[in-house]
């Protein structure tokens, strides 16, 4: 039996790649701080082990008798005020998992990182996998963090290790009870009124990036990193998306870029006074640009097919802790 040790098994992406793991007939280790916060599931094949990626020995026990590592855990605030205050889970935390793979002899481990550590691009020219990191991600401090933990890898890959790196953009699906990326469905949800800034981004279903995921595990080539991106849409597109499946009719107004770019600035005098908020300016940069990817790479080597953006927020709607009524 292959079995294989997910961290961050309660999040969104950790527990979609938990369940396709499971469909596809192997053992999963799930590791979590808590039980308490997976969702009420049980499967004969899967066993949650308490611990913590920023702990060693924790860490070991939860590996004995695996084959396979996924690493999904990862902080993603945007609150942070600092790049190191990322380093103790991005970073740190990656390298024990490095550690880990050496010394429990793991065949492979699938780490997953980020889109925006790969430059974007327009809706006729995405972004690739080969595109460097471009501005304003380059200012973002999680990113950084994830270019950062993605040098380790690179490190590790360059020694020898076989690791395969899957780098989702902005994923909406299933299981998101916090929830995380899902709070952007909030944004427009039984809203009379929604403000949407004048940019896009590329939404990806959580349960397509869990296949290419588990894809990356059986299929991968060592050293690779592939994209999990789907549709490049604007953020009025997106949020009609809401709009259109609960029935609802809001009036849609555009933030004009000037405006957002003087709130950034406020934000930024409020954390330079210490404030943990996700006001800045650079985070403001990102809602005005058009943050487009492909998948053609994930697409060749997966022979994936795809979700729509439609399916995905349907889905979140479902088992997330949204209050809403779908129209169809």
């Amino acid at each position: 039996m292959r079995t294989v040790l997910v961290t961050g098994a309660n999040g969104l992406l950790g527990t979609n790649v938990v369940l396709e793991l499971l469909s596809r007939g192997y053992a999963v280790k799930g590791l979590v701080r808590s039980r308490r916060r997976f969702m009420d599931y049980s499967h004969p094949l899967l066993e949650l082990v308490i611990g913590d990626i920023r702990d060693k020995t924790s860490l070991q026990a939860a590996a004995r008798g695996c084959d396979f590592v996924v690493h999904t855990a990862a902080d993603t605030s945007q609150k942070h005020l600092k790049v190191t205050d990322y380093d103790a889970v991005n970073l740190e935390g990656t390298k024990n998992i490095l550690d880990l793979c050496r010394q429990e002899g793991i065949r492979r481990l699938v780490y997953i990182g980020t889109a925006n550590t790969c430059g974007f691009g327009s809706r006729e020219n995405p972004g690739d996998e080969q595109s460097p990191p471009a501005p304003p991600f380059t200012g973002c401090l999680y990113a950084l963090s994830k270019i950062k933990a993605g040098e380790l890898i690179d490190t590790a890959v360059s020694e020898g290790m076989d690791i395969v790196t899957i780098s989702p953009t902005f994923m909406i699906g299933p299981y998101d009870y916090k929830p995380s990326s899902g709070r952007i469905i909030n944004m427009a949800l039984n809203k009379k009124v929604v403000f949407y800034p004048p940019g896009g981004k590329n939404f990806v279903h959580a349960a397509d990036v869990a296949r290419g995921v588990v894809n990356a595990l059986e299929k991968g080539v060592a050293g690779d990193n592939y994209l999990m991106a789907n549709e490049n849409l604007s953020y009025r597109d997106f949020f009609q998306i809401i709009s259109r499946l609960t029935g609802s009719r809001p009036l849609m107004i555009r933030l004009p870029r000037p405006l957002l770019l003087i709130l950034g600035l406020a934000g930024n005098f409020l954390r330079r006074l210490g404030a943990e908020i996700p006001l800045c300016s650079n985070n403001m940069k990102i809602l005005c640009i058009n943050n487009f990817y492909t998948n053609q790479k994930a697409l060749s080597r997966f022979n994936m097919s795809f979700l729509t953006t439609e399916e995905a927020v349907r889905d979140a709607l479902r088992t997330g802790p949204f209050r809403a009524i779908l129209k169809n």
